[in-house]
């Protein structure tokens, strides 16, 4: 695969979709660092990728919901990971139900985690991905950030994150387009977590088979193992 040897950052990195990505793509031989809201919620992740292949990953603690976490990780990563070749914006908070429900600091939360973190984030490490021979920068949105979908159980406000993060990926690939670095990004609609330490992640799907994880890091490796000057800009899954 093309992401092997090659140097990723990825946020949300502790469970579901971000930990199975980041064990897929250890198994392929893809170097890594992990970030999540604490270093803590990490071990677990780090410790099955250094039993499954040997591989030692470094953790960054990074709150996307706090600017100045977001900041600090940033500043980390450029300074003690300036040979990363992608950034793959996986983290982001979860917000069902009303609006009439929501706090104000739920609102403020989940626009933050998914999308000012991630710009913040982004900001800081672009000189040195923009230096790289080519890179990718990688964001998983949901088909809640397309036009005239349904709200498919999220809320307003966690549908107002994602277009958000659409619309960053849309702008960044514009400015970036004469770049070496590739902006590309999936929308997966609903799906069921599994872990690639369970035996039914290499089961063959059945015809009852829902859309999963294990399908959703599939479409991410397709994008990211596509030749560097091939880019799929947005990949809906459903």
């Amino acid at each position: 695969m093309r992401i092997s040897k090659r140097k990723y950052a990825i946020t949300g990195a502790s469970r579901g979709l971000g930990a199975a990505l980041a064990i897929v793509m250890a198994d392929a031989g893809a170097r890594l660092v992990l970030l999540a809201r604490t270093k803590e919620a990490l071990q677990s992740t780090a410790d099955t990728i250094l039993k499954r292949t040997g591989q030692q990953v470094s953790t960054v603690s990074c709150d996307l919901a706090n600017s100045e976490s977001s900041a600090a990780a940033g500043e980390l990563l450029s300074s003690e990971h300036a040979d990363l070749d992608g950034l793959i914006h996986n983290g982001a908070m979860w917000l069902p139900g009303p609006m009439r429900g929501l706090s104000d600091l739920d609102i403020q939360t989940c626009i933050a985690s998914a999308a000012i973190g991630s710009l913040i984030l982004t900001r800081h490490l672009l000189p040195n991905l923009i230096a790289r021979a080519d890179a990718d920068i990688h964001t998983v949105v949901s088909t809640s950030g397309v036009q005239n979908l349904p709200l498919d159980g999220g809320s307003v406000a966690f549908t107002a994150a994602k277009f958000a993060q659409a619309g960053f990926v849309q702008g960044l690939s514009d400015e970036l387009a004469q770049t070496r670095v590739r902006v590309t990004a999936i929308f997966p609609g609903d799906f069921a977590d599994i872990s690639p330490n369970d035996t039914t992640w290499s089961e063959p799907a059945q015809p009852t088979h829902t859309l999963s994880n294990r399908e959703v890091v599939d479409a991410i490796l397709f994008i990211l193992n596509l030749p560097p000057m091939v880019a799929v800009r947005s990949l809906i899954i459903q």
